[in-house]
């Protein structure tokens, strides 16, 4: 070999200070690409080599390799002294263990060649065999052999470089060895002029070779170590929980965004101050103090003054000891980790979950009641009364199925069902029972209709409608959302066929038995009167005290008879559907002055006191049954006033439906309420009523609401026992009273 006449061999001491000095450089470094590159650079600079190149096998995330050292299958990795040009072309041409570079990337010995061109084979053919294929097996034999030390590198056979490549005549090549003695790369030097490389150069490209692959397994490592900080650091963060890091001294080393807005808040106030102490602090002494906690309770206000409930857990961290250590050495307390986890959304979906499930167990034992009652329940809310719950009955009633949050009238439209007075004809909408509830508020007790089905059979119904005050007991209906300002009322329909059956066989009875008294009675009455007569023109006939008593009796005796046999005599017609109205346009006002100023006659101990908000209010009536129906209300209210007193009678028009109202309120002993919801009923009276010797026929009540409903007006009444009784009628106007001021008001006040 020709001997190097450009630099001297480098002494012992000098290598060894190279080596020190890129080390140092090495370690420092942990951009990969900037490592490889100083690598090659600094073979260059101490050995004099013109070209360096680095060849790395390919790795996965971790650093394990992914194919083995045979095949072409390295990659360049950086490369020094040739063009950006030829640099790129490199890049994409795959390196394998085959030529000069097989025991290299084969079997990991580094190579040493003086001039690379001698070591070119002659190229001919033998056998048959392709050229490069034979040369291919003989470079790998020599390689083989080479490697186990069988062969000098003079004799190992090169397959030349690709084209494009530098001329390279001196050889030197070192492999990369990781920890496990597998090749991860190779270290290439060349030079174009030959023996420019001796065994020094080799023992440095050797030591340096070993030094970057400690240094590239390192820069891995820490990029591996730094990508796993990034994702703990990011997960860290990204926890929902609040996680904070104390030191002994219990000082904040760290803590996660969770945690960070929630100590920040905290310490804007004094009550949260004494929250984070119960939250933090506390919880990270006694950990430090070797007691940890698990899911502990802790409970604070936010500055919204929500309720925010966490479960802590606080945990010690332990300092673990070097392997050097004793086996008996106690682990000490490195700090703590203190974890808050928000309950107070799963709480309240726990709360929720369980009064739902309360309401529903609540609802299902309701449901099941209600579909054990004989007559139809059911419960609407809304001013266009959508159903909310009904039982079984209420599809017998109503010959369909009421779909839940359905309008009553679609719901009737749908299903072809009209609903009629008992006198046969069609109830308007606003007088329907269920609707007067929910949209005017109104409690209705014992009112009849007829529900006519879709296939024309008919049924006979008694109603009570109530209306629920939710505001003070709000109500957990199954609908999908509820006004609390929402009217709600519960409906009753009962099936009262049979009921009308016997009534029928009764009011024939009745019918026949009025008419049938109609006439002694007459008699009777007639005879009386002309007694009387005969009294009064016969001065020398007296009675005694006695006797004019006993007459008094009887004759009233006989009225009492005649109006009992009259009230019958309407009932019958009644129900019959035989009665009929003689319609006129009448004054209501004149004609309830001239019902009082009557009526003042027989009410010794009662004040009556008229008030009339408009001079008159035109109604179309029949004045004799509406005249009827004061007669009953008035005599009502002086019965049921034992006492005496204010009776009082208000007059008005209600714009919003053009009707006029009348209200008459009592001082009386007033109507028990377990009987106000059949008060309206044929023959029934009040339990108070007869206890106080109060005589009535139970009829009266029946008669005025029938007649005026007949009318298109409403009946009801407000009572409390012993603190009265009030009663409201309206009545449809046909015309307009004459816009009043307040000097038009007119009260009157009787006093009998």
């Amino acid at each position: 070999m020709q001997a190097r006449k450009t630099r001297k061999p480098l002494i012992e001491d000098e290598r060894i200070t190279a080596l020190n000095h890129i080390s140092v450089a090495l370690l420092s470094e942990h951009n990969e690409q900037q490592l490889l590159h100083l690598i090659a650079q600094t073979a260059v600079d101490l050995i004099g080599a013109r070209f360096a190149a680095f060849s790395l096998r390919p790795t996965n995330e971790q650093g394990e390799l992914l194919v083995p050292s045979e095949g072409n299958m390295f990659h360049l990795a950086e490369v020094i002294g040739v063009t950006e040009e030829q640099k790129e072309q490199f890049r994409r041409m795959p390196l394998g263990g085959e030529g000069l570079l097989a025991p290299i990337f084969r079997y990991g010995v580094p190579v040493r060649v003086a001039d690379a061109l001698k070591l070119m084979p002659q190229e001919k053919a033998t056998d048959g065999i392709p050229m490069h294929e034979e040369l291919k097996a003989t470079a790998q034999n020599s390689a083989y052999a080479y490697a186990h030390g069988n062969l000098p590198a003079e004799e190992l056979q090169s397959l030349g470089v690709p084209e494009g490549h530098p001329v390279i005549r001196s050889f030197l090549g070192a492999p990369l060895l990781d920890r496990t003695k597998q090749v991860r790369g190779g270290l290439l030097l060349g030079h174009p002029e030959p023996d420019r490389f001796h065994a020094d150069d080799e023992a440095l490209l050797v030591g340096l070779a070993s030094q970057a692959a400690v240094a590239i397994d390192n820069v891995r490592l820490y990029q591996a170590m730094h990508t796993r900080v990034q994702e703990l650091d990011a997960i860290f963060h990204s926890i929902t929980d609040g996680v904070t890091l104390v030191d002994p001294q219990c000082h904040i080393v760290r803590e996660n965004n969770q945690a960070q807005r929630l100590r920040i808040q905290l310490e804007q106030s004094p009550q949260g101050k004494l929250a984070l102490e119960a939250l933090l602090h506390v919880p990270a002494q006694h950990a430090l103090a070797g007691h940890e906690q698990r899911d502990v309770p802790v409970s604070l206000l936010n500055e919204n003054q929500e309720l925010l409930d966490y479960l802590v857990t606080a945990s010690v961290l332990h300092q673990q000891p070097f392997p050097d250590d004793s086996e008996n050495q106690a682990q000490s307390i490195s700090g703590a980790v203190i974890i808050w986890h928000d309950v107070t959304e799963t709480r309240r979906i726990l709360r929720e979950r369980h009064m739902y499930a309360e309401t529903e167990a609540r609802r299902s034992l309701l449901q099941r009641i209600l579909d054990e009652l004989p007559t139809s329940v059911y419960l609407v809310h809304g001013r266009d009364a959508r159903l909310a719950i009904s039982n079984q009955a209420a599809k017998t009633v109503w010959g369909a199925n009421w779909s839940p949050e359905q309008p009553m009238m679609s719901f009737l439209q749908e299903n072809h069902i009209q609903i009629f007075r008992t006198d046969g004809r069609i109830l308007p909408q606003e007088q329907l029972a269920t609707l007067r509830a929910v949209q005017r508020g109104d409690s209705i007790y014992q009112h009849q209709e007829i529900i006519r089905h879709a296939d024309g059979s008919s049924l006979p119904v008694l109603v009570n409608a109530i209306t629920l005050d939710t505001r003070k007991a709000p109500l957990n209906l199954p609908i999908a959302s509820q006004d609390q300002h929402e009217p709600v009322a519960l409906i009753v329909y009962q099936d009262v066929s049979a009921l009308k059956e016997a009534e029928y066989l009764k009011d024939d009875f009745i019918g026949i038995a009025a008419h049938e008294l109609r006439t002694p009675l007459a008699a009777l009455q007639g005879f009386i009167e002309l007694f009387q007569i005969q009294l009064t023109d016969q001065q020398n006939i007296a009675l005694t005290a006695g006797q004019q008593e006993s007459l008094q009796d009887i004759d009233q005796a006989m009225q009492r008879l005649v109006e009992l046999t009259n009230d019958l005599l309407d009932v019958t017609r009644l129900q019959a559907g035989r009665l009929e109205l003689r319609l006129e346009v009448t004054d209501l006002v004149a004609l309830v002055k001239r019902v009082i100023r009557r009526y003042q006659m027989i009410a010794d101990n009662h004040e009556f006191v008229l008030v009339a908000h408009a001079p008159f209010l035109i109604v179309s009536i029949d004045v004799m049954r509406i005249e009827q129906v004061l007669t009953n209300l008035l005599s009502n209210a002086v019965k049921y006033s034992p006492y005496g007193g204010e009776i009082h009678i208000t007059l008005e028009e209600v714009s919003t439906t053009q009707q006029a109202l009348l209200s008459m309120k009592d001082p009386g002993i007033g109507i028990p309420v377990l009987q106000q919801g059949r008060i309206f009923s044929r023959f029934t009276r009040a339990d108070n009523a007869q206890a106080n010797g109060i005589y009535g026929t139970g009829l009266g009540l029946y008669l005025s609401r029938e007649f005026v409903e007949r009318h298109g007006g409403s009946i009801w009444f407000q009572s409390r026992e012993n603190q009265g009784s009030t009663f409201f009628i309206t009545l449809p106007l046909i015309a307009h009273p004459i816009d009043n001021k307040g000097d038009d008001m007119d009260e009157t006040q009787i006093t009998s």
